[in-house]
C-alpha cells in the first residue's frame, strides 16, 4: 500500500491486524481498524480508547510520521522494577 495513496475503500484496512488509517472527517485523527459495519468503518486511538465511526471515503494511509508515532503508543511497554536492590 502506497503510504500517500487515498484510501477509498475500507476493504483495504479490515483485513490485516493492526492496520493504521488516518480520519479526515474528524481531525485527521489516526486509529487502528477495528470493524466494517452498515457502511461505516470503526477505529480505535492506538494504545487503546473508545472506538469511533467514520465513513470510508473519509479515511487515508498515514504518513510515515504519523505511522511511526501511533506505533509508539501501540508498543507495550514493560514494567520497570523500581525496588532498590
Amino acid at each position: 500500500m502506497d503510504v500517500d495513496c487515498p484510501i477509498d475503500r475500507a476493504d483495504e484496512f479490515a483485513e490485516v491486524a493492526a492496520e493504521y488509517a488516518v480520519d479526515t472527517a474528524n481531525g485527521n485523527r489516526i486509529g487502528v481498524v477495528q470493524d466494517r459495519f452498515d457502511g461505516s468503518v470503526y477505529l480505535r486511538p492506538p494504545g487503546g480508547g473508545v472506538e469511533w465511526a467514520t465513513p470510508p471515503e473519509a479515511l487515508r494511509s498515514p504518513s510515515v510520521a504519523e505511522l511511526a508515532q501511533a506505533r509508539v503508543f501501540d508498543t507495550p511497554v514493560s514494567p520497570v522494577d523500581r525496588r532498590r536492590r
